[in-house]
């Protein structure tokens, strides 16, 4: 096969792309770094749920305890601070107050916002005197990581606990 200077050995063309491609690769390339830069970093999100996912198991720990002592004098709870990166929990016998254990959320991860009903509108508590172990008072926690936001709701009636991404306060 006879080679010319320019032109592809197999094909009798000329090598290499036209303007129109590298114009497609451009945009394409262009495309990907902008989803790339506007979207939360994988590990902020992350953190996030893994947080949040903490919160729903501590909150459905309390209740059950709660539950499974039916003390009327005794209460388990969970207190937030917003702003803070830690929540604790718990155990109120009368009027004495004793800590369990105070968790630290991920790093990234903030507390931005917590009301239940009740004295203390930071803090939510169970007994074991309801039926189904019903909070002190229903509310949220809102729990942040960069613009990420993830709303931990506790139902007041029962108890339930509902983890939203929509409208979070």
């Amino acid at each position: 096969m006879q080679g010319s200077e320019g032109v592809c050995p197999m094909h009798h063309r000329a090598c290499g792309a036209t303007l129109t491609e590298l114009v497609v690769v451009l945009a394409i390339a262009g495309f990907v770094s902008v989803l790339v830069v506007r979207t939360e970093p994988l590990g902020g999100r992350l953190a996030l749920r893994a947080a949040a996912a903490g919160v729903v198991s501590e909150l459905r720990t309390a209740q059950a305890r709660s539950l499974a002592e039916r003390n009327p004098d005794r209460a388990y709870g969970v207190e937030f601070a917003p702003g803070g990166d830690r929540y604790t929990l718990f155990t109120r016998t009368g009027r004495v107050r004793t800590t369990i254990r105070t968790h630290r959320l991920p790093g990234q991860v903030r507390v931005t916002y917590a009301r239940f009903g009740g004295s203390n509108t930071g803090s939510v508590m169970f007994s074991g005197v309801s039926l189904f172990g019903a909070p002190s008072g229903g509310g949220t926690v809102t729990l942040a990581s960069g613009r990420a936001r993830l709303c931990i709701r506790l139902l007041p009636a029962t108890g339930r606990v509902r983890v939203a991404r929509a409208n979070c306060p």
